[in-house]
């Protein structure tokens, strides 16, 4: 049974979400079905066309330097434990700030299934300066081919660096995966006009991961951090069929309830009109289609 004991941060109270039990015989064997499964954050793992992939891993603890040891604590588990994850053929990393590029989770990635890195630019270095030599690395509006499927690095509306000395050095980015279906992984943005520019030259996109938490105090987020009100707008803007929230419920990081982003995007959706089975909000863990 999941620990619903509080974690006190201010004046919010940080619990952790329930948690599904993956059905991993089926990750496991699947080959043809397209599924989504949020393992927490902006972590999940997605499976299409035979490939099995993962966006922004972190498996740690804590979120920060000194390899996780120092940092921002998580309070929800990962919806699946590292050591039960299925093949991991590809990473997409969006950029290097500690709870997007995770260093013990690289590793040990790497060192498990020696999947391809597929990174912004600047982020090779640093990765083959930890031993990780299976990297690709992509410029906005380049693209490689990887097992059938087309993966280009996409703009996202944000920055990069792990420390005061390499701010903005890497490129941060979004990524589109295009194979007989469709799929887009945001990152870390704001709200600016590249969904729209996205979604008119690889779209339309039959799911879209996007960042709803994170978002306060807003004049500060705003440039950065999308609202879940934005999300929804950036959803229209890439002609996506559904969408899934990320970037929320896992970690110490944000000003807002940890709990509101999901119940705003609900409310936004239905003031939208929008169908409630294209709007994803999944339990951690939680295998879904699509």
């Amino acid at each position: 049974m999941l620990s619903f004991m509080a974690i006190v941060k201010g004046e919010h109270h940080f619990v952790p979400l329930p948690v599904a039990v993956p059905d991993l015989t089926t990750l496991r064997a699947n080959r043809h079905q397209a599924t989504v499964t949020w393992i927490g954050h902006s972590t999940v793992l997605v499976q299409l066309d035979g490939v099995t992939f993962l966006t922004d891993p972190i498996w740690s603890n804590r979120s920060g330097p000194l390899s996780g040891t120092v940092g921002v604590p998580r309070f929800t588990p990962p919806g699946i434990p590292f050591d039960q994850l299925p093949a991991i053929d590809l990473v997409l990393i969006s950029h290097d700030h500690y709870d997007h590029l995770d260093e013990p989770t690289v590793r040990r990635l790497a060192r498990v299934f020696n999947p391809r890195f597929v990174v912004p630019l600047g982020i090779k270095g640093w990765l083959q300066d930890r031993g990780i030599a299976n990297v690709s690395e992509l410029d906005w509006g380049e693209s490689i081919s990887f097992k059938g499927l087309q993966i280009v690095c996409t703009p996202a509306q944000h920055g990069s660096g792990r420390t005061l000395a390499d701010s903005g050095l890497r490129l941060w980015s979004s990524w589109a995966v295009i194979g007989s279906k469709r799929f887009y992984f945001a990152g870390d943005t704001g709200y600016a006009p590249h969904f729209e520019m996205i979604g008119r030259i690889l779209g339309p996109f039959d799911l879209a991961a996007l960042p709803i938490g994170s978002y306060s105090p807003r004049f500060i987020a705003k440039p950065i951090h999308m609202s879940p009100e934005d999300a929804l707008q950036a959803l229209g803007d890439l002609r996506s069929a559904k969408f899934i929230g990320i970037h929320w419920g896992t970690f110490e990081l944000a000003h807002e309830p940890y709990d509101e982003p999901p119940r705003r995007v609900a409310a936004e959706a239905t003031r939208l009109g929008l169908d409630p089975k294209s709007i994803l909000l999944p339990k951690p863990g939680e295998v879904l289609v699509w």
